[in-house]
């Protein structure tokens, strides 16, 4: 057996482990374990140089507002890694609010893309609309630890949720779209080169273009939807929002295109603005190549 082989039967030992054992403790109780996680975290600096360095670009809060909303963050961190982790039968609660657009999108016939960000906690998402929706599939990349990798999609399926990888999700979204199912995925990394430099948080950023092409594409509906956790109410609000139709008029063909794109991340970055300490974004080298992290 190599070493990655063993590092990562190891992590997946340590994950199970640590699943159970939040599974096995009140809520609440769990809660304050990863309240508790997340300010070791946040002592110990981990990723704390990437995330001020993309703080300091965006330039929208000032030195003591910035260290506020990283402790923040980090508290964060584990509050939303503890939900994630237990297993139960029943849901954390939540409230929905505008679902109605979804019923909206799905009578049109031509699918839903449903536009997400690592904020809140998007994971949860899928066990509550997996229950609620037929044909849910999201987005995913491949993690370097299949065995975590297996088990995520597990669960995932538990919740009737299907996983499409990365390197397949163009035709597979599109297969969807066209017996009108719902796709959910992630727009708020660096795209690589599938993607062309948008606005987001007023900053320049390499921003995926599939999404913005599938619209552009099939007519298809696009929703954003967010679930937060307020500390102290430990339930979730989960909010739907319907970006606002494009002026494609005399706009060449990639000018529609990043004229969707700059739509969708502005609805995110606008989720940002308000409450920073929600975006775990921050942790992501998003301004590649415009900032340097070294």
């Amino acid at each position: 057996m190599n070493s990655n082989k063993i590092k990562y039967n190891i992590e997946y030992l340590l994950l199970r482990t640590l699943q159970e054992f939040l599974s096995l403790i009140p809520r609440t109780a769990a809660l304050k374990i990863g309240e508790i996680s997340g300010l070791l975290l946040y002592y110990s600096g981990v990723y704390r140089k990437i995330a001020l360095k993309n703080m300091e670009h965006v330039g929208l809060w000032d030195n003591s507002q910035t260290e506020k909303i990283l402790r923040d963050l980090y508290l964060n961190i584990g509050r939303y890694a503890s939900d994630f982790l237990r297993k139960s039968s029943k849901l954390p609660p939540y409230t929905i609010q505008d679902y109605h657009y979804v019923e909206s999108a799905m009578a049109q016939g031509k699918g839903l893309i449903v536009l997400l960000a690592h904020y809140g906690n998007w994971e949860f998402l899928a066990e509550v609309f997996g229950r609620m929706v037929n044909d849910l599939n999201v987005v995913a990349k491949p993690m370097k630890n299949e065995i975590v990798d297996r088990w995520l999609a597990e669960k995932r399926d538990g919740a009737s949720v299907k996983t499409i990888f990365t390197h397949q999700a163009l035709r597979k979204m599109m297969e969807v779209m066209k017996r009108n199912g719902i796709v959910a995925i992630l727009i708020d990394q660096h795209a690589g080169k599938h993607g062309t430099m948008v606005p987001f948080l007023g900053k320049e950023a390499n921003t995926v273009r599939t999404v913005a092409g599938i619209v552009r594409k099939t007519g298809c509906e696009v929703l954003a939807i967010s679930a937060i956790m307020e500390k102290g109410e430990n339930s979730y609000k989960i909010v739907f929002e319907k970006p606002q139709p494009p002026e494609l008029t005399s706009k060449s063909e990639d000018e529609c295109i990043a004229e969707y794109q700059r739509i969708h991340n502005e609805i995110i970055s606008e989720w940002i603005r308000k409450k920073p300490e929600h975006w775990f974004g921050w942790f992501h080298k998003r301004f590649r190549g415009i900032i340097s992290y070294s």
